[in-house]
């Protein structure tokens, strides 16, 4: 297991008025603020990048941003519906690192998203379960780090940091965990962007054991509740493009596949693609 990952010194930085977040974890670079963007600043923001040896960056844009990030070399990998309270964002990558620019298992990939879009079952909630589901709180940490450890060799943000989670937790995320004979077998979680009223469902790990009974499903399908309750546009998810789970557990929810993000993050020991998986919560 990676138990440096917590000594990253991942920041957030200012170029020209624009900013960065620069995440050194997985070696890219996303742009946060977009209204003063000119070819000029972008190419400011990309010697940067390549001074500090990253491998990509990424930003999600308005659409009458696209034409100055394509002049700069950026490719369209996906949208987000409705990102942008209601707006659509699209998700635009330079790939510094060229290595990280193809995907190492497309097929693979491409052949779990035609499962999931022809799988029609729909989520159903589960009658007489065992387990029951709650909002976390802080004292859940060491239950959910020791999970979180259990599922993943390394992750693209601090997850196994107690601090890390106490902070985000008070901040801007939402998690819920599934609890069966007062132990956490499952959990979720909702990364709040009030700026936008749009939602990333995140942090998804069930214990291996208790693996195929809907638990996620369920988890999100509180999360949403919630989300709706509190006037939340869009809820989207970027999901590990080779794992069959997460991807059936989002079809199954209602969620539409709307790209892939190649390379995207560190997540298990390496790369991964990540699909983005999106749903309307107002209709």
């Amino acid at each position: 297991m990676n138990t440096d990952q917590d000594n990253f010194k991942n920041q957030y930085i200012n170029i020209s008025d624009i900013d960065i977040y620069v995440d050194y974890r997985n070696k890219r670079l996303k742009i946060l603020s977009h209204s003063l963007l000119s070819e000029l600043i972008i190419k400011e923001i990309i010697d940067y990048a390549k001074k500090e040896n990253l491998g990509k960056i990424i930003v999600n844009c308005h659409k009458h941003q696209i034409n100055i990030f394509e002049e700069c070399g950026f490719v369209a990998e996906g949208v987000i519906d409705g990102f942008f309270q209601g707006e659509d964002a699209t998700c635009m990558s330079l790939f510094l690192d060229k290595r990280r620019e193809n995907s190492l298992y497309e097929e693979k990939e491409n052949r779990i998203i035609d499962y999931c879009v022809k799988n029609t079952n729909r989520f159903e909630l589960t009658k007489n379960k065992n387990y029951t589901m709650r909002q976390a709180v802080p004292d859940d940490i060491p239950q959910m780090i020791q999970l979180f450890q259990a599922v993943f060799e390394t992750y693209p943000t601090p997850i196994f940091s107690r601090e890390y989670l106490q902070k985000v937790m008070r901040d801007h995320v939402l998690f819920m965990v599934a609890e069966e004979e007062r132990k956490i077998i499952s959990i979720a979680s909702a990364d709040l962007d009030k700026q936008h009223m749009n939602a990333e469902i995140t942090d998804c790990a069930t214990n291996p054991k208790y693996r195929g009974r809907n638990i996620l499903s369920e988890l999100i399908f509180q999360l949403e509740t919630h989300l709706k309750r509190n006037g939340f546009v869009t809820a989207y998810s970027l999901s590990r493009a080779k794992n069959l789970g997460i991807n059936k557990s989002l079809s199954k929810l209602g969620y539409i596949y709307r790209g892939r993000l190649i390379n995207n993050c560190n997540i298990s020991g390496g790369y991964e693609d990540m699909n983005i998986w999106v749903k309307a919560l107002k209709k």
